[in-house]
């Protein structure tokens, strides 16, 4: 189903073949077999107490080259997660009332939440070497990407249009054929951007990650993460700048050679009969597509993908229907939902006695303290949704209505979005404390949560104003709307999906960056900011697990009462007042 008639062109001519293509690419696909095998190398290391990072320049290839590797393999599991999630919320109605709540929870959890029991559990489960702490970073790293691809899928087929679910309806697309010809193309814009964002936000946190310690225990692993992390501990600018430098590299060659063809690919999927002037265009897509071998490998994935519809033929002959086989029979009359449903409720009923012993040991004074910390943890989190939305929305449609302007600009905000918050934190503090002095926090940690807010949101505003067709800007053209009204008309309409999805999942990045905005390390020192975050940071460092169940419970059944008064009712308006209809 091509769901963009304007780009449909006969007589296109078939691109020149190149030979240095297909090297190239042969090149590619052996040095991700090599970067495989050289990562399968590290996880069976025997495991050790603690892991010497080198600081020389050197080696920062190599630990690159893992973090990478780390975070795509999270991606390809996010990706995958996305698909299946999203799908079954948005189209069975009783789970969706589960599920869509505990994806809330989950987005909302701080990272501590997720690293220190998966940490301690796989490095428990494989005690003689390094495949528990590897797994621990992808699977953390995949908690840092996945609950806004999973939250931009499941929007994406709430707004699908109910035409297009016809046109599938009289073509008789399979399950199958819907998914990959109506309602992966209609969702791609919106899953393109919320990965580019998703993969930043896995390296956000990175030297965290990379570099865990608890107490006495350190799960060190090699990589740019902690590599950053040692130098900044050990003080060497040198080394924190080769690390800079390193990150900036993997950056741009990831936004060049994986995100910018993907977005330009995904452009054909626009819902609009009038083509752009300006065709964006990726060089590296370009020159690709001279490859034979890419052609060949483009044809059996189609082929793969693009079953043909089932046909069926009527004999003349009368068919004799076989009696299904006893296990074909037990299989269909085994009562697999209601198998699931006893599993899960056993699991959360061991976890929630886990959690009422923990919760038992907490005093009064404690949960009033915890209540008064999520109150002051709140207005930050309103106030940095609000000042990152007066800067996303206007940077976000500058940059998604110019073709031109974001194929320079998007490399430099995947980059300040990728920035490792141990790096950024502490000297935008050491700015703010020159500015405030002495409890400057308390009103700065605002500022440093806008640095995991409002990339979301400014992600998202960027695919839904590069997904606004082309025809509805040439009807603001004719009737000469300038100013506020072509903003009220065309550019806040236009956006409002994808600026609701980008408040939900700044949300929740936005609590979980509390974690690090009221707590910071600085030349030895911590500074603290009264709310939630600090409370759960301190905990972590006393090892007091009750008060941190207690601190992670409230965080996350308020933002689970937050989303559900405020942000499903904003999302319900924008799915039913502001699709792009047919």
């Amino acid at each position: 189903m091509d769901l963009n008639p304007a780009q449909g062109r006969s007589g296109v001519e078939e691109p020149r073949r190149s030979a240095l293509a297909d090297f190239l690419i042969l090149a590619a696909i052996i040095t991700v077999l090599f970067s495989l095998i050289e990562m399968g190398k590290e996880w069976h290391h025997p495991f050790q107490s603690s892991v010497d990072i080198n600081l020389s320049p050197w080696y920062l290839p190599y630990y690159t080259m893992l973090s990478f590797l780390r975070g795509a393999v999270a991606y390809v599991l996010s990706f995958l997660f996305t698909l299946f999630y999203a799908r079954w919320a948005a189209y069975d109605r009783k789970a969706e009332r589960f599920l869509i709540p505990l994806l809330d929870i989950l987005q909302s959890l701080p990272l501590s939440a997720f690293l220190v029991p998966i940490e301690l559990a796989l490095v428990a489960l494989f005690p003689h070497n390094n495949i528990g702490i590897e797994l621990s970073c992808i699977i953390v790293i995949f908690t840092g990407q996945v609950w806004n691809m999973t939250f931009s899928f499941y929007y994406s087929l709430k707004a699908l249009p109910v035409d297009f679910a016809d046109v599938g309806k009289l073509a008789r697309f399979t399950p199958w054929q819907k998914f990959t010809q109506v309602e992966l193309p209609f969702a791609t814009k919106g899953l393109v951007y919320n990965s580019m964002v998703s993969l930043a936000g896995g390296w956000f946190f990175l030297s965290i990650i990379e570099a865990f310690t608890i107490g006495n225990q350190d799960f060190r692993v090699k990589g740019v993460g902690s590599y950053m992390s040692v130098a900044q501990e050990q003080k060497d600018g040198w080394a924190q700048f080769y690390a800079v430098v390193a990150m900036m590299i993997m950056v741009v060659a990831i936004d060049q050679l994986i995100w910018r063809p993907l977005i330009v690919w995904s452009n054909k999927f626009k819902i609009e009969d009038t083509e752009s002037e300006f065709q964006d265009r990726s060089a590296v897509l370009l020159y690709f597509s001279r490859s034979r071998l890419a052609g060949w490998m483009h044809r059996k994935f189609s082929n793969l993908v693009r079953r043909p519809p089932a046909q069926v033929v009527t004999a003349p002959r009368v068919m004799v229907e076989h009696s299904p086989g006893i296990v074909k029979k037990a299989l269909e009359r085994t009562p697999w939902r209601g198998f699931f449903t006893v599993v899960v409720l056993a699991m959360l009923a061991y976890g929630g006695w886990q959690m009422v012993k923990l919760l038992w040991e907490v005093t009064w004074q404690e949960w009033l303290t915890i209540a008064g910390d999520l109150l002051l943890t709140l207005i930050r989190v309103l106030s940095a949704m609000a000042l990152s939305t007066v800067i996303a929305v206007p940077a976000g449609i500058w940059i998604g209505s110019n073709p031109k302007l974001a194929r320079y600009l998007m490399p430099l905000t995947q980059i300040a979005a990728s920035f490792p918050s141990p790096l950024v934190f502490p000297n935008l503090f050491f700015l703010i404390y020159l500015a405030g002095g002495e409890g400057s926090l308390q009103w700065g940690a605002v500022i440093l949560m806008m640095l995991g807010t409002v990339w979301y949101i400014l992600f998202n505003v960027i695919a839904g104003a590069s997904a606004i067709p082309q025809d509805l800007r040439a009807c603001t053209q004719l009737t000469h709307l300038h100013g506020w009204q072509k903003w009220r008309t065309l550019w806040l309409p236009g956006i409002f999906p994808a600026l609701t999805t980008g408040w939900i999942t700044a949300a929740g990045g936005a609590w979980n960056a509390s974690i690090a905005s009221e707590y910071v390390n600085y030349q030895g020192k911590t500074e603290t900011a009264t709310g939630l975050g600090a409370l759960i940071c301190q905990a972590t460092d006393q090892g007091n697990f009750p008060k941190l169940a207690a601190a992670v419970l409230a965080m996350a059944l308020f933002v689970v009462f937050f989303n559900r008064f405020v942000w499903k009712r904003l999302s319900a308006v924008a799915q039913e007042r502001y699709q792009f209809l047919t």
